[in-house]
């Protein structure tokens, strides 16, 4: 599978698309690109060009991956993909200029960063990668991160960031987690983050679960807000069958994601 350009829209001269064209064609005589070298002889930041690749990466013509990114037919169950289906499915979700909550997770980083793009998009999370997704977009939304004890994920919890949820009004909220409890509520790494998801979900008029298989059938150790309370979940092919099958018992509307979904 060729990671060559064409094929969507009229090409365009601009600096950010030919940047963009020379990656992709290194991806198809090398199979991967280093975020480093592809600096250098591009002559931008690497932060320039870990937001080319995230953005091509939403548009399904590569995969990030340690350093750089590989051709998509070269690497065909990374995270990185699953990751940006996952966030493409949310983006025909959410409307533009609403106001989402952002939990933590890759699936969600990815999120962060499309809809950085999309006019009067207000993102709140408490998630300091989700964050640094959204800023690195070449049009920011405003991003309110909220405050609090940092976990080893870079996550804040705590009373005050449940605090600061507590005054904003959001239209929805996009959360990850980590399987669904015997009695079909949201698993989640620590109680913390499980009340952090639990205050912004109240506070949301939409909820969306994002189900990737690298994590969503891990088992969390604390629950959030029942399945029930969702609006809907995606999930990419292929995540853990018992897992999907709580989550489907709880009736939520589950759409599925993935190659061969």
């Amino acid at each position: 599978m060729s990671a060559s350009i064409g094929g969507r829209g009229t090409a365009t001269s601009s600096p950010v698309d030919d940047r963009r064209r020379q990656i992709l064609t290194r991806l198809d005589q090398d199979g991967r690109v280093e975020v480093g070298v592809l600096a250098v002889d591009l002559g931008v930041t690497e932060e320039t060009i870990r937001r080319d690749l995230r953005v091509l990466e939403l548009d399904g013509r590569l995969r990030r991956a340690h350093g750089g990114a590989v051709r998509v037919d070269l690497d065909p169950g990374q995270d990185s993909g699953v990751s940006g289906a996952l966030a493409a499915q949310a983006l025909t979700v959410v409307d533009p200029g609403s106001a989402v909550f952002l939990g933590a997770g890759s699936a969600c980083e990815a999120l962060a960063a499309g809809l950085a793009t999309t006019a009067g998009t207000v993102i709140v999370t408490a998630s300091v990668p989700v964050a640094l997704a959204a800023a690195a977009a070449e049009e920011s939304a405003v991003v309110h991160l909220v405050g609090g004890t940092a976990d080893g994920r870079g996550v804040l919890t705590g009373a005050w960031a449940r605090e600061q949820l507590a005054g904003l009004r959001l239209d929805v909220a996009v959360v990850e987690a980590l399987g669904v409890s015997a009695d079909g509520r949201l698993l989640h790494a620590s109680p913390e983050e499980a009340a952090v998801v639990a205050s912004a979900v109240e506070l949301a008029s939409t909820t969306i679960l994002l189900g990737d298989p690298a994590t969503f059938g891990a088992d969390g150790l604390a629950a959030s807000v029942p399945a029930a309370r969702l609006d809907v979940a995606v999930v990419y092919q292929g995540v853990d069958e018992p897992t999907l099958d709580a989550l489907l018992a709880t009736g939520v509307r589950v759409e599925t994601v993935g190659a061969d979904a």
